[in-house]
């Protein structure tokens, strides 16, 4: 029996250009807050709630993963649960 072998599903130029527009997103937020022209306990406010909504992004990602990951488990044990279990002589089986 052949074993599919799994595709990627992105890039690695997309996985890259991902990784750099959050570390640019994040930073560009981060300045923003800190050089806002408001007290201190507003900037760190508002610091955490951006530490909240990445985390929160995060799990998202990791939960819509996860899912995807049940799902094909799911389709390949209806698969197995097809394949029949000896395809050796039938002769040999009953004797």
């Amino acid at each position: 029996m052949n074993t599919p072998i799994p595709q990627p599903r992105s890039t690695s130029q997309f996985y890259l250009q991902s990784i750099v527009a959050f570390a640019v997103s994040t930073v560009g937020v981060g300045a923003g807050i800190i050089f806002l022209p408001v007290d201190l306990w507003m900037r760190a406010f508002l610091g955490m709630s951006v530490l909240f909504v990445i985390t929160s992004a995060f799990t998202l990602a990791k939960c819509v993963r996860d899912r995807q990951d049940d799902e094909i488990a799911a389709e390949q044990a209806q698969l197995y649960q097809q394949m029949p279990i000896w395809q050796g002589d039938p002769a040999r089986q009953h004797g």
